[in-house]
């Protein structure tokens, strides 16, 4: 009786520990734009390495354009005179910084990679969300990333 009482509880950590599986995606960032995984996605929670092949650090900054609602068209919005603005430190009003001008350094300095400096982890609200480039001076579909979260399981609802 004594035994099952143990070995019960252990048989639910291991099954309710074992049933997420953790994927890290990995952005890439480079010298003059920025690759990220998904356009759209459901859930908002999710881990990033970003990775830096160059030999330099390259800054980026997350902002969070629509709070609550997801762009129509999002993919097919100009965002550039904003993001120009933002590289400026003008920020609209209605937008929120998420992280602001994050140093990605090159995977080549990074000593140990299982204490990635890169390693970021959100739970980001629905909404549309820009990835921009910092170290470019021109804009370009290229040097920023439009993606969105359709839902709020990241919060829980």
């Amino acid at each position: 009786m004594y035994k099952k009482l143990i070995l019960l509880p252990l048989i639910f950590l291991v099954f309710i520990s074992c049933q997420d599986e953790i994927k890290i995606l990995e952005p890439k960032v480079f010298a003059d734009s920025i690759e990220f995984p998904f356009e759209s996605r459901k859930n908002g929670k999710f881990m990033t390495i970003f990775r830096n092949n160059t030999n330099e650090s390259i800054s980026f900054s997350l902002v969070m354009v629509k709070q609550g609602e997801v762009l129509k068209d999002s993919q097919k919005i100009d965002f550039c005179p904003d993001v120009n603005n933002i590289k400026k430190n003008i920020v609209l009003p209605e937008w929120f910084m998420v992280n602001f001008n994050v140093a990605v350094v090159p995977d080549s300095s990074v000593e140990n990679p299982n204490d990635h400096p890169n390693l970021v982890s959100y739970a980001l609200p629905k909404g549309t969300y820009l990835l921009i480039n910092m170290d470019t001076e021109e804009c370009n579909n290229n040097t920023y990333e439009v993606f969105d979260i359709t839902t709020n399981e990241a919060m829980g609802g």
